[in-house]
Parts: C-alpha cells; sequence; structure tokens
C-alpha cells in the first residue's frame, strides 16, 4: 500500500442479498435472513449477523447497505414478523453500523413475483411501518434496487416512479421528516434511466442520487461524473451521489486488483459522496430447499470461510485514515449486552401494524417460527447477480 495514502470519502460496505428471487423465492440460504434449516452451513441466520458485525465494525466503513426484504417482513397482508429486522437495527446499534436499508420485493399476497410492481399504498404502508418502527435508529432509506434490470423489477421507469419512490418518500417523510430517501440504484450508470425518473416526475422525491458501477476501473471516476451532469440538467447539482455497489471478482486473498480498485475508488478525485465495496466476503448463489450451490461469488474482501484478503486490510488502512487522523475503526465495546431484541415482547407500535407475530420466550428473536411461511417459489434462471 501507498505510504500516507487515505482515504478522501467515506467507504461503505454490502452484505449478501437478503433474496434472489430469479433463483429461489424464499430467504437467501446464505445471508443474514436465512431461515432455520435452510441456511448455508449455520443454524441461523443470526450467526450471519453477529459475526458479520463484528467485522464490520472494525473495518471502519461509514455505512453498511443491506435488503430488508418486503416479504420477509410481512407474509400476510398486515401480519408483520419484525423479529429478524429488529436483530439486525439493534445489534447494528451495538457495534455501532450505521444502516443503509433497501425496501424492496414485493409479497405474494400483493403480485404474482417479487419483482413485479406492487400498488402504490400498498408499498407505501409498507415503507411507513418500516420507518415509524426504525425511525431512531436509521436516518436514510433506499427504495429498491435495480430498478433498471428485470431479474429485479419487471415494470416501467415510469411505474417505479409512481409505485415505488413517489409513494415509498412520502412515507418516509411522514414518519420520519429528518430522513433521507436514497434512490434505487440503477446497476450502471445508466443515464437514460436516470433521465427518465425525472421525466415521470421524481426528482422530487429523493435526496441522495445512486448508482452502482462493476467497470472495475477508472471508468467508474468517469462515470459518476456523467451522473452528476445529470443532476445538473435537472437542477439539483447539490444533491450528493453515492456510489451503491462495486467491486471485482478475485478469488485470491492476496487479491492485487480488489485492492488497486479500493485505492483508486476511495482516493480518486470524483463526485462521489460515499463509495459501498460489494461486499463483505465472497458468498453463495443458491437454491433452496435444502440449500444447494448454483455457483461462487468472490466479490468479498473475505473468503466465504472469513479467511481475510489482503483487500480487507488495505480498505481499513485507507478509512481509518480518513481525514488524515486515525479512527477507532477497531473500538468496539468488549462486553456487549445481551440480545435483547426491541419489539419482541411489546405490543405493535403505531396504526400501521395491525398485528405483529411476537415472541413470548426469551430466545433471540432471530428463531423463526412455523407461523412464517415459505414464500414465492423459484422462478427464473438467469444468471447470479
Amino acid at each position: 500500500m501507498v505510504a500516507g495514502a487515505r482515504a478522501i470519502r467515506p467507504g461503505g460496505i454490502n452484505v449478501e442479498p437478503g433474496m434472489r428471487p430469479w433463483r429461489y423465492g424464499g430467504a437467501n440460504p446464505d445471508s443474514w435472513w436465512c431461515r432455520p434449516r435452510a441456511c448455508n452451513g449455520v443454524a441461523n441466520g443470526t450467526v450471519f449477523v453477529d459475526h458479520e458485525l463484528r467485522l464490520i465494525s472494525k473495518l471502519g466503513a461509514k455505512r453498511l447497505r443491506l435488503e430488508f426484504p418486503w416479504p420477509l417482513i410481512e407474509p400476510s397482508r398486515n401480519v408483520f414478523d419484525w423479529r429478524r429486522a429488529d436483530y439486525i437495527v439493534k445489534r447494528a446499534h451495538r457495534y455501532r453500523v450505521a444502516l443503509l436499508p433497501i425496501l424492496l420485493y414485493t409479497p405474494e399476497w400483493e403480485a404474482r413475483h417479487p419483482t413485479d410492481p406492487p400498488r402504490p399504498g400498498s408499498y407505501s404502508a409498507f415503507v411507513a411501518a418500516f420507518a415509524h418502527r426504525y425511525r431512531a435508529s436509521i436516518e436514510a432509506y433506499e427504495l429498491w434496487n435495480e430498478p433498471d434490470l428485470e431479474r429485479y423489477w419487471t415494470g416501467t421507469p415510469q411505474q417505479y416512479v409512481e409505485k415505488i419512490l413517489r409513494p415509498g418518500a412520502r412515507a418516509v417523510m411522514a414518519q420520519d421528516p429528518h430522513a433521507r430517501v436514497v434512490l434505487g440504484g440503477p446497476a450502471t450508470a445508466d443515464l437514460e434511466w436516470l433521465n427518465q425518473v425525472y421525466r415521470f416526475g421524481g426528482g422530487t422525491s429523493f435526496d441522495v442520487m445512486s448508482f452502482h458501477d462493476y467497470s472495475g476501473d477508472s471508468q467508474i471516476l468517469t462515470d459518476a461524473r456523467l451522473v452528476q451532469d445529470v443532476l445538473r440538467a435537472h437542477g439539483q447539482a447539490r444533491k450528493p451521489i453515492w456510489l451503491g455497489e462495486y467491486g471485482i471478482q478475485e478469488a485470491e486473498t492476496t487479491d492485487v486488483h480488489q485492492q488497486a480498485l479500493l485505492r483508486l475508488v476511495l482516493t480518486a478525485k470524483a463526485p462521489i459522496a460515499l463509495a459501498s465495496w460489494y461486499s463483505l466476503r465472497d458468498d453463495n448463489v443458491m437454491s433452496c430447499c435444502p440449500p444447494a450451490t448454483i455457483k461462487e461469488e468472490t466479490y468479498g474482501l473475505m473468503t466465504s470461510g472469513y479467511q481475510t484478503k489482503a483487500g480487507y486490510q488495505t480498505m481499513r488502512q485507507l478509512l481509518c485514515r480518513e481525514g488524515g487522523a486515525p479512527q477507532a475503526c477497531s473500538r468496539v465495546r468488549a462486553a456487549l449486552e445481551p440480545a435483547s431484541i426491541f419489539g419482541c415482547r411489546t405490543t405493535s407500535r403505531g396504526p400501521f401494524v395491525a398485528q405483529t407475530i411476537m415472541s413470548r420466550s426469551t430466545e433471540p428473536c432471530g428463531i423463526e417460527t412455523t407461523s412464517i411461511r415459505k414464500s414465492q417459489q423459484t422462478t427464473a434462471t438467469e444468471a447470479a447477480r
């Protein structure tokens, strides 16, 4: 690593998707959302949560971007299961990790497929319930993921604006006026798609512009400037741009290409306010059930077995020197409080929750019960991610 190098912008991190509905309609077996007896190598997804939050807290990442899938939180209309979401939010708070929740996918009671557009009132009600519950813990919400790709969104740009962005933004503002709304980042610097968001009236419904970029080199910086040009063209040049995902696959723990990309994106001049690497660890694209690996992806700064690649230390060193002074990247309280998850033994909060599935025991709230049924069946067979 170059002596004295330091990040000139905050860095974030992604963890594995909560769902991959083009592979399997339920919770991703290799994710924080996996259910007992349907997880990849662990008894419960809370094992991933606890272990990976420790690693993230030492990394110096400004923000953790992760999915909070609507079908897993509201499996039946007006019946909410907050236990896993509560567990994640509470544990992130313990480790002082700021969350960027991605609110996405449509429950089977609302549409045929998870990627189909919901009715705007249904999505708005879910976002309102979510923002109301976590308004003291979360200060930014991302509305969907890569809605320019059919594997994530089968609707049009107009439907994204009218059924997701505008109603979702109104719901967030109604519950948490100080929160920021992040545009669901397209998979690339898709200028045509971004301009259509403005064309259909979505320009006033987000505070942060977002895009993803897997070009793997300095094209990312060029693309960020092109995205900035879109903002300028619509009179919104002051809005920040977040690079929601970037990365490159590299299996070797020496990961020279990942290190080079991290240094470039975190230290080079560009209109990027936050750059979030995809992802913390290598993962498996899986079907279920039982869990079965379809393919392996090596985007992680760690292997799937949590062996650190050199890129993990590179990112940590860059971020811990951000602003010219070492930061307390590894200062995590030695003794954490027991896993007492708010909401698990209380009544429902707010007018938006008609019924909440509660745990009456002292078990961690991440442990699921049979009251949560499996969601949709496996759909398309597209390539991974």
